[in-house]
């Protein structure tokens, strides 16, 4: 189904072009880069499943994704080992950083709690970023090419 597409993709992967999409559990994806028999259990969609294992099929087809978890909590070294686990050695990820750096001042959503409208005293803190996020990545610095800084200055 991909296939002319596929190999163009890794044709530019060789010229250090990689062309990939923000996040990769659409469910709406299905029988367009998804094959929902992959992840049908019993005669049903496994929404686990698919949760579980649709990086490893994205990644047969695109050779990069940006990883928005990273934007919510601080990654931890199990959480990149385990994307890093299930894709090819030449595939690259994007991360965005936490919001807790990347944020100037709070916004007033409820998640931010007691913190809703105030400054952040971590904003842009790259002590904070060497060991809270990027501490994370040692043994994976190969698998990124890109850490993205999504700053909220207002």
């Amino acid at each position: 189904m991909f296939e002319p597409t596929h190999k163009l993709l890794q044709q530019l992967v060789v010229e250090s072009i990689f062309i990939g999409t923000s996040s990769w559990k659409y469910p709406g994806w299905l029988g367009q880069i998804y094959d929902e028999s992959r992840y049908t259990t019993r005669n049903k969609f496994s929404e686990a499943k698919f949760e579980r294992e649709c990086l490893a099929e994205y990644a047969e087809i695109l050779p990069t994704v940006c990883v928005d978890a990273g934007y919510y909590k601080f990654p931890s070294p199990q959480y990149v080992e385990g994307l890093c686990r299930q894709v090819p050695d030449s595939f690259k990820f994007s991360f965005k950083v936490t919001d807790t750096i990347t944020i100037k001042t709070y916004t007033n959503l409820h998640r931010f709690g007691a913190l809703a409208g105030k400054p952040n005293e971590h904003f842009l803190n790259a002590e904070l970023f060497k060991k809270a996020f990027l501490s994370s990545f040692e043994r994976f610095q190969v698998k990124v090419g890109v850490f993205i800084f999504e700053a909220h200055i207002l």
